[in-house]
């Protein structure tokens, strides 16, 4: 009797086995535009999820004839804008290169505030010449010694 019962489980769980689709194709079948829970649907839960700069980005890492893929959907207020490969800020916008850009920034704002204070050093120093009378030019009169 367990017998009998144990045949169509196999058999269901053959038939299911032999079904599955590679993630590749089910990634595939992924659009933008579609909404989070119809990606859940087709693709299951991701490896790994992020929020970044107001966008959900959701990471698949899957095998493929023994081959490694990242694939990434991007959503925006719940729907996918982005299906593909793991997207790649511009050279631009690296972190290396904002950081450079950043440091040429900060020198030339030190270079500016160096002048400034230099400006200002002299200022003060013409004021206090100008308030002590040092910038007038004083008539001395010439006496004849008395003998």
């Amino acid at each position: 009797m367990l017998r009998y019962l144990a045949i169509p489980v196999v058999i269901i769980g053959l038939l299911t086995t032999a079904c599955q689709t590679s993630m590749l194709k089910q990634f595939g079948e992924v659009k933008p535009g579609m909404e989070k829970d119809d990606v859940l649907d087709l693709m299951g839960s991701p490896s790994r999820t992020q929020r970044f700069h107001g966008k959900d980005r959701w990471t698949y890492v899957f095998y493929d004839d023994r081959i490694r893929f990242e694939k990434e959907v991007q959503f925006f207020n719940g729907n996918a804008i982005y299906v593909g490969d793991i997207s790649q800020p511009e050279v631009t916008k690296t972190a290396m290169a904002v950081d450079a850009i950043n440091d040429q920034k900060n020198k030339e704002i030190d270079e500016q505030i160096a002048k400034e204070v230099e400006q200002h050093r002299k200022e003060y120093s013409d004021y206090e010449a100008k308030a002590r009378g040092e910038d007038k030019v004083r008539y001395v009169p010439e006496f004849e010694s008395i003998r």
